[in-house]
């Protein structure tokens, strides 16, 4: 042990005494560099003609079209139609926008060879099911996933803060599966995430699932844009708001990763935007077996309203 510890020792006194001989030649050479410097302005140089090396900006940040996003945003409230809700997000730094689309939970879709609903393939197939027929059906690339249950939807709602909304006509429905009851009056009134919910997910709207696809479109474009109206704040509590949602119960194909190559450009996006979120309804019609088929010239606009670029776009055989 005694032999052990000399060694030891021995090896910092060494280790020590080299470090200040190389730390006394640098600061030797240079010092003599200053004086040499100062020497030769002092005789031929004015203050007025040194040139200086131009500054670095630092925080010189613009977002590029590599910064998009596309992901579907999956409500599973209850296993019915009317309690699932489909919505393409699609984020764009270079118009420093949210561009919402909902789609109708029965959306026609023709996937594997079979036609079927968006909410047939998801609730048979699962998510990853919803997110091939959602590529096929709007032919377009989906980046990532987010499947929200009730008790998720709640965390991401109240992290925006809820919504003033427009009830069109008095909200009545008693849910035999969970005995939850709604009655909202018609009117302007404030949602809260719990009556947010029961709005998007009523199932005896008169205009049917195209009309309910709309009130999701219109209240998640009024909840962002409520919850960002501060939107240095929501910003710089970006990281923390992330943390919450990956942690509540969602099922999801995001990774901390995927959230670090994307932050910088949503905050940049968040603090500068003049209109940070806006959504887009598709039009189409109800075939005789109450599938909604989406129309073709509302599909051959949507890489235009998206800002797809050719690597976004899925060509469907």
């Amino acid at each position: 042990m005694a032999k052990k510890s000399s060694k030891i020792v021995l090896t910092y006194i060494i280790t020590i005494f080299f470090t200040l001989i190389v730390t006394t030649i640098i600061c030797y050479f240079a010092y003599s560099k200053v004086f040499s410097d100062d020497d030769k302005n002092s005789s031929g140089n004015s203050a007025e003609n040194i040139q200086l090396e131009p500054m670095t900006v630092l925080g010189d940040y613009t977002p590029t079209a590599e910064d998009a996003r596309t992901a579907l945003l999956i409500l599973d409230a209850e296993k019915r139609e009317s309690g699932s809700c489909f919505l393409v997000a699609r984020f764009i730094p270079t118009e420093s926008q949210f561009v919402f689309l909902p789609i109708p939970s029965n959306t026609s879709v023709t996937l594997d060879g079979e036609e079927d609903t968006i909410y047939n393939i998801y609730r048979n197939g699962g998510t990853k099911k919803a997110v091939a027929a959602a590529e096929t059906c709007l032919n377009l690339k989906i980046d990532k996933y987010i499947k929200f249950n009730r008790s998720s939807f709640s965390v991401i709602a109240d992290i925006f803060g809820g919504i003033d909304y427009d009830i069109p006509y008095n909200l009545v429905y008693d849910n035999p599966d969970t005995g939850e009851a709604t009655v909202l009056k018609a009117g302007r009134q404030f949602l809260d995430s719990t009556n947010l919910r029961k709005v998007l997910t009523y199932p005896n709207y008169t205009q049917g699932e195209e009309y309910r696809a709309k009130c999701l479109g219109v209240a998640i474009n009024d909840l962002v844009t409520k919850g960002t109206s501060n939107s240095a704040s929501f910003a710089n509590n970006l990281d923390d708001y992330f943390v919450a949602v990956i942690n509540s119960d969602i099922d999801t194909d995001i990774t901390a990763y995927d959230y670090d190559e994307v932050k910088k450009a949503m905050k940049y996006v968040i603090k500068n935007s003049e209109k940070l979120s806006t959504f887009i309804l598709s039009s189409g019609t109800t075939d005789e077996n109450g599938h909604y088929v989406l129309d073709e010239k509302f599909l051959a606009t949507l890489p235009e309203l998206l800002v797809l670029n050719e690597n976004s776009n899925v060509t469907v055989e």
